[in-house]
C-alpha cells in the first residue's frame, strides 16, 4: 500500500477533506480559518493545474513524504527545539480517482521550475524523502529564529475533489 499524508484539521465538519474552494462555498468560516496560510501569498490559490484543469483552491493537498521525517530534520538543524505533536491523517492512495490525482513539483523558485505529473505514473516510494532542496532550503533559516514553510519544494500529491477520511489511520507525531 502506498500512503499521502494530511495533517487533521483543527476543525472539520464530517470525515471529508475538501478542497478550499468547497469551503468557501459551504463553510464559509472554515475557508476563513484555513485561507489563512496563504496571506502574503495569495496568488498560489490560482494557480493552474494544467493536467486536472482546476485551480489550487480547487485541490486537497497532501504530501508523499511522512510528517516525522520533516520535522525530524527541522530539529537536527536546531529550526525548532523539541518534536511538534500533532495529527496526521494517512491516507492509502487506494481511496483517490487516478483521473483526479496529479504530483506537483517544484525544485527551486519560479514558475518555470513546476512540473506536474499523473500519480499513477510515479512510484510513490522515490519522492517519499525529504528532497535536497528542501533541505537547503531549511538551512537558509539557521540562525534567524524564522520557521521555514514546512513544505517547501517537497513533491505535493494534489487531488481534485474531497476525500473521505472515515477509513484513515490518524497518526501523532
Amino acid at each position: 500500500m502506498s500512503y499521502v499524508y494530511h495533517s487533521v484539521p483543527e476543525k472539520m465538519i464530517g470525515h471529508n477533506l475538501v478542497p478550499l474552494n468547497i469551503m468557501r462555498q459551504k463553510h464559509h468560516e472554515l475557508f476563513t480559518q484555513y485561507s489563512k496560510k496563504y496571506e502574503g501569498r495569495q496568488e498560489i490559490l490560482n494557480r493552474h493545474i494544467p493536467l486536472l484543469d482546476c485551480f489550487w483552491s480547487d485541490v486537497v493537498q497532501f504530501s508523499p513524504v511522512h510528517p516525522s521525517k520533516i520535522f525530524e530534520l527541522q530539529k537536527s538543524l536546531g529550526l525548532i527545539r523539541k518534536m511538534p505533536i500533532y495529527q496526521y491523517f494517512e491516507i492509502d492512495t487506494k481511496l483517490f480517482n487516478p483521473e483526479k490525482a496529479v504530483v506537483y513539483f517544484k525544485s527551486d523558485y519560479g514558475e518555470e521550475n513546476i512540473k506536474f505529473m499523473w500519480l499513477k505514473d510515479i512510484d510513490l516510494s522515490l519522492i517519499s524523502e525529504v528532497p535536497q532542496p528542501t533541505i537547503d532550503y531549511y538551512k537558509t533559516f539557521i540562525g534567524t529564529g524564522k520557521l521555514p514553510l514546512n513544505y517547501q519544494f517537497i513533491p505535493h500529491i494534489l487531488y481534485a475533489g474531497t476525500i473521505d477520511t472515515s477509513a484513515s489511520k490518524i497518526i501523532t507525531i
